[in-house]
């Protein structure tokens, strides 16, 4: 009997309809992807006499699978069922005459103006040839500050894909990914299951040699099916998402599992993971959507063999010479992840290899050891010896050498090394490495351009004989000494399992990098200083690409009696566990809250305990401060063991519960050491560093932590925790506290320190933080009646950055000026941009003098073009007018219009776009010579005789009125009654007001550059405040006064 059948793909997850009979084929292809499974592995989802009804059937099927079975009932009920649209259709197509041959398609009257052409419109082409070249394209950049005419539309659903797609399609980390020692050698492998030759290569090439092999394809077969085999669907996506592997390649390796697990889907597991090799891993970087990451991820599942195949990888003289550093690194990577699971050995001459270690040894790992073969003698000898008498506790020697050592590769580059010294003289810093070296307790290795340093066994060595012979009592002193480049600046290495779930322990056996804190450098915390308000919250839209990855940041300055932690965290464990942990290091406690310091709380342990809520104050932890800094540590060792818990699924209870036990922890500890640090008046400044891409839910989560975090970390009239005077809602808790008695004159409270919160996207935290520091949770029915006044900054103001410029340029004998503030403002997105390349750019002064324009061309050099003209084209970040300065910036002499166009990457009509408003502004200056930024060039003649922007030395006014003249015609810019023209006269007694330029649409962004460059004062507050706990019927004095006054 003749009907139709519903078919499943296992290739494409979809289904087709089939005539009835195809059993009696060997194959049966899938008409959507061409994929063909056999006749007997394809089960039948439905089958219907006429291919109408098995449509229906099939839509069916398919509505009733996403839940949407009423929906398709209620489209069936208004349309009919599928033979009578069809019909419907059919009917409506056959009811038009479509004949083209009985049709004329010539235009109406095309021919009319022909000889109009020929006549007078052709002689006068020569006439527009000039004209078009200046105004061809004209509009066609018109909105380039609003769309990316590289790649339209680029960005326009992002945020509902990655809300999408974000649980179960995470990017790969390739520092997470668990990587081998590899074996160096001269001699190939007697038995290999591949031999590989690394000559002219990319890493698409390596992998594809390495999938020729079929030995190779069956070992990689073998451990899919140890590694999944067995596993629930569910358990082996939970296992892949582990690996990283991309999304698209999961499904692949789930039917794997379930031809293992006995799943009714008929499938023969050992040949299905072969096919699964053969079609979609060997050939995988021809996917679309394949990235070198994907193939490190996918590597890793070399992971499930007992008996490791043995890789031999040749590498010749072509692969160091010809092939391109990031491409090397990329296939380097490759073979350390390889070596996680197999044998690799690379063979090559001694002179080959030699010059593999010296480029790569940091991302191959036993690369190294080869090195160092010749260096085994367990001893030091006289060298070694005198080097270590010469030691002294709290030099910069030790301080490097203890750096090194607890760096889990032991290999530095020259600038993380300047960035330890406490001085300001980096060649003190390249002396040390040179006698080190000469002593061989450390090689040197890289390129010119990026030089390392690792440590050797001997170096290991000598610092242990130091610390056990020399060095027995150790202090925080020894960790960094002195004053200069923020003593305190360094590696903090802790045992942590910090910083998230996804955080790994110290002891981390998978080889993922640990978690580390380490001290902030000083531009860092300078600039989040600067930030900070006391009191208050402040919003940075700024890049945060200066955080390493897994790195915790403290700092803290003793004469300025502040301290300073950053973390970056997408959700609410990561910022919690990090921050706590961060401070919370046994160096940072030291440095900040010594046993003497803490045995002189004057505060009975009761206040302490129960109206501070302090965690370990007893009365015997107060009397002895070495025991209260242990708890302290020992405190956050415990967070860092239930985070590595965690991490190893290691439960005896349910996840979501652990995960809350482990944040309630964090919070604590946070608190603890914020409320400790408060009462010896200390400020504190948290930096959160958000990344990009985070979805709503993910940013009202933050949000919510970020308001528990600021409740916990209040204090009302000095002794009041105010979350549990406001908020707590365990009677027990409230019981053993104190009570606050509100001062009718003072009703409210404030928080410690400050919050500063970073990234490129922190402008969409802005709704939902508001929100929630207002409320961050049900203010229980006895609360005392008063609440928290935090200030919410959403935009930075001038003194931010001079602050952050003065600190920095202080370090180096150097003055800021009003003009250098009012560039740096106007140009820079962030007091942290700023100070970073400062810090890293400018050298140190022997007599102290003010800073030069030429200077700051040359840092400002070294930004990116999305940390320029932060006001000009910020919300679409195509920034074309950053890339023209960018250019600009970078240029030793005026460029021509097409010279800037291409070194901006710009079109021309780009150039010409901005071209009018940045020389208005007196930023760009146009000569005959060509296009200039107004900003000295490194040169003698304009050192003496400095060139700046024409505004920074004159009024908003005068900027203002600069814009309006070049946009307005006289006819409008002339009369009083003209919406902008007017905003500069007198009318009716009442002042020009230049200032209404910042709330019109088209002129804002480049009125609010005009301001910033001309040090314009702000006429609307740049920050809200919010009360946070219940609402005050009782004013303050300050409140009413205020509020009269407004009256």
């Amino acid at each position: 009997m003749r009907g139709f059948d519903i078919l499943p793909c296992k290739t494409c997850s979809t289904t087709w309809l089939q005539e009835s009979g195809w059993r009696a084929q060997d194959t049966v292809s899938c008409p959507h992807c061409g994929a063909e499974r056999s006749t007997d592995l394809v089960k039948i989802r439905g089958s219907q006499e006429t291919k109408a009804g098995a449509a229906e059937l099939r839509s069916r099927i398919e509505a009733a699978e996403a839940g949407e079975s009423e929906v398709y009932d209620q489209f069936i009920e208004d349309r009919g069922q599928y033979a009578d649209q069809l019909a419907e259709v059919e009917g409506q197509i056959d009811s038009f005459t479509l004949d083209a041959e009985q049709m004329d398609l010539t235009p109406i009257e095309s021919d009319r103006f022909e000889p109009l052409a020929e006549t007078i419109l052709r002689p006068e082409r020569k006439k527009f040839k000039e004209w078009a070249d200046e105004y061809s394209g004209i509009g066609e950049d018109r909105f380039a500050d609003l769309v990316s005419f590289e790649r339209p539309g680029e960005g326009l659903f992002d945020a509902e894909i990655r809300d999408d797609l974000e649980q179960w399609a995470g990017d790969v980390d390739r520092d997470e990914l668990a990587r081998g020692d590899v074996t160096v050698t001269d001699q190939q492998p007697a038995a290999a299951a591949t031999i590989i030759d690394l000559d002219a290569t990319t890493v698409s090439e390596v992998w594809a040699a390495l999938f020729d092999s079929e030995s190779v394809r069956a070992a990689f077969a073998e451990s899919i099916v140890e590694l999944f085999g067995g596993l629930t669907p569910l358990e082996c996506y939970d296992v892949l998402e582990e690996y990283g592997v991309p999304f698209w390649v999961r499904s692949h390796i789930v039917d794997v599992a379930r031809g293992y697990a006995g799943d009714a889907v008929a499938i023969d597991g050992a040949a299905d993971a072969r096919r699964v090799v053969d079609e979609i891993i060997a050939p995988l970087p021809n996917a679309s959507l394949a990235g070198t990451d994907d193939l490190l991820a996918i590597a890793n599942l070399f992971d499930g063999l007992e008996t490791e195949p043995t890789l031999g990888v040749v590498v010749r003289e072509s692969f160091i010479e010809d092939v391109r550093r990031d491409q090397r690194i990329d296939i380097c990577d490759l073979l350390a992840v390889l070596a996680a699971g197999c044998d690799v050995r690379l063979v090559g001459s001694t002179v080959t290899l030699a010059k593999v270690a010296n480029s790569h040894r940091a991302t191959l790992p036993g690369v190294s050891e080869w090195c160092n073969r010749h260096r085994e003698d367990t001893q030091i000898d006289d060298t070694q010896q005198r080097v270590a008498d010469d030691l002294e506790r709290g030099d910069f020697a030790v301080t490097m050498l203890r750096e090194l050592d607890r760096e889990p590769t032991g290999i530095f580059t020259y600038s993380e090394l300047y960035a330890l010294y406490p001085g300001d003289d980096d060649s003190r810093v390249r002396q040390l490495v040179g006698e080190f070296h000469d002593a061989d307790l450390v090689e040197r290795f890289g390129p010119r351009t990026d030089r390392k340093v690792e440590l050797l066994p001997a170096g290991r060595r000598v610092l242990e004989f130091f610390e056990q012979q020399i060095a027995q009592q150790r202090s925080i002193s020894d960790f960094v000494s002195g004053a200069g480049k923020q003593q305190q600046q360094g590696r903090v290495h802790t045992q942590t399992g910090g910083g998230g779930e996804d955080g790994a322990g110290e002891d981390s056996t998978d080889g993922t990098r640990h978690y580390s804190t380490r001290y902030m450098s000083p531009a860092e915390h300078a600039a989040t200083a600067a930030c900070g308000q006391n009191g208050g919250v402040t919003l940075v839209r700024g890049g945060i690409e200066d955080h390493a990855d897994r790195t915790r940041y403290a700092s803290y300055d003793p004469k300025r009696g502040e301290a300073v932690v950053a973390v970056q965290a997408a959700g609410p464990m990561q910022m919690t566990v990090s921050a706590a942990l961060a401070l919370a290091s046994p160096e940072f406690v030291d440095r900040t809250l010594p046993a003497d310091r803490l045995e002189s709380i004057e505060d009975p342990p009761a206040i302490v305990r129960d109206a501070r809520c302090i965690g370990g104050a007893s009365q015997q932890a107060l009397e002895n401060g070495q025991q209260f800094r242990k708890a302290l540590v020992e405190w956050g060792k415990d967070l860092s063991e239930m985070t590595t818990k965690l991490k190893a699924g290691n439960l005896s209870t349910d996840r979501a519960a652990f995960c809350g036990e482990i944040i309630r922890s964090a919070q604590g500890l946070w608190g603890t050491l914020t409320h400790l640090l408060d009462l010896f008046d200390i400020d504190v400044h948290r930096e959160i560093r958000i990344p990009s891409g985070l979805s709503s839910d993910n940013l009202e989560d933050l949000a919510k932590s970020i308001s528990y975090a600021a409740a916990i970390q209040s204090t009302y009239n000095g002794h009041f925790a105010c979350y549990r005077q406001l908020f707590e809602d365990r009677d027990d808790k409230r019981r053993a506290s104190f009570t606050a008695q509100v001062d009718a004159a003072a009703p409210t409270g404030s928080l410690i320190g400050s919050f500063v919160l970073r990234g490129p996207d922190v402008h969409r935290l802005e709704e939902p933080l508001q929100t929630r520091l207002e409320s961050p949770r049900d203010v229980h029915d006895d609360a005392p009646e008063f609440g928290v006044d935090i200030t919410v900054r959403t935009d930075l103001e001038r003194t931010d950055y001079d602050e952050a410029v003065r600190r920095v340029l202080s370090r180096k004998r150097l003055r800021t000026t009003t003009a250098a503030v009012s560039v740096l403002y106007a140009l820079v997105a962030t007091p942290h941009d700023a100070a970073r390349v400062l810090h890293r750019q400018l050298a140190a002064e022997d007599e102290s003098r003010e800073i030069r324009p030429d200077e700051l061309r040359t840092a400002l050099r070294e930004l990116d073009p999305t940390a320029l003209l932060p006001t000009i084209g910020n919300e679409r970040r195509t920034n074309s007018a950053g890339k023209i300065v960018a250019a600009l910036l970078a240029a030793d002499e005026p460029l021509s219009k097409a010279d800037l166009a291409d070194r901006a990457g710009v079109t021309k009509k780009t150039v010409y776009n901005y071209r009018e408003k940045l020389e208005t502004l007196g930023l760009l200056v146009v000569t005959d010579e060509g296009y200039r930024l107004a900003l000295s060039f490194p040169t003698t003649e304009e050192r003496k005789q400095p060139v700046l922007p024409a505004f920074v030395d004159r009024t908003f006014t005068e900027a203002a009125d600069a814009l309006l003249v070049e946009s307005l015609p006289p006819s409008r810019y002339g009369d009083p009654e003209d919406s902008l023209g007017g905003l500069l006269f007198w009318t009716d007694d009442n002042p020009p007001n230049p200032w209404a330029l910042l709330e019109h649409d088209d002129y804002a962004p480049w009125a609010e550059l005009a301001r910033r460059l001309t040090d314009g004062d702000r006429t609307r507050p740049a920050e809200l405040r919010v009360l946070m706990g219940p609402e005050i019927k009782q004013q303050s004095i300050d409140a009413a006064t205020s509020s009269a006054a407004a009256d």
